[in-house]
């Protein structure tokens, strides 16, 4: 196995910030902040599994669509209970995978919710250390910046209402 790229440790040290901030906000707004209405009528454990399902992509993303793998079956990558899109189905509109998580997470525990967010995140960094620099310059890692920056922006948001 080849040392990892530039690319890739640079967004894991990213990552791991990230997840510490996240770790913290959840931390401020303990337990009944995870109830927490935000916008969009969301609350703060909906929001956390949206953010769960999005870093779950990255495996069957990266691996399937842009390096050309085969395709990974649903079970070793979703972590919800049912992605509900039929066998040759094309792939729902974000707004669609959006209410399916956010319907997830008000049929689950906090705990749960949290378990697969770190589980996603888990994933989403053995993605991300997988990249190539020659990859990381590219559409890999274009899109995997799309994605740290949308998690940031969510993450932004939450840090603003845990002092609040």
């Amino acid at each position: 196995m080849s040392a990892q790229g530039q690319w890739a440790s640079e967004k894991l040290k990213l990552l791991e910030s990230s997840r510490e901030r996240l770790a913290g906000v959840i931390n401020r707004l303990g337990t009944e902040g995870l109830d927490r209405r935000i916008r969009d009528g969301w609350t703060v454990k909906e929001m956390l599994a949206h953010l769960a399902f999005w870093e779950e992509t990255s495996l069957p993303v990266i691996q399937g669509l842009f390096r050309g793998g085969p395709e990974i079956p649903v079970e070793e990558w979703y972590g919800g209970t049912d992605l509900e899109i039929a066998p040759d189905a094309p792939w729902p509109d974000a707004d669609t995978h959006n209410e399916r998580e956010a319907r997830w997470a008000r049929s689950h525990t906090h705990t749960e919710v949290l378990d697969r967010l770190h589980h996603a995140r888990q994933l989403l960094m053995n993605v991300t250390g997988s990249v190539t620099d020659e990859e990381g310059d590219g559409q890999i890692g274009q899109h995997l910046t799309e994605m740290f920056h949308h998690t940031d922006s969510h993450l932004a948001e939450l840090e603003s209402i845990a002092v609040s």
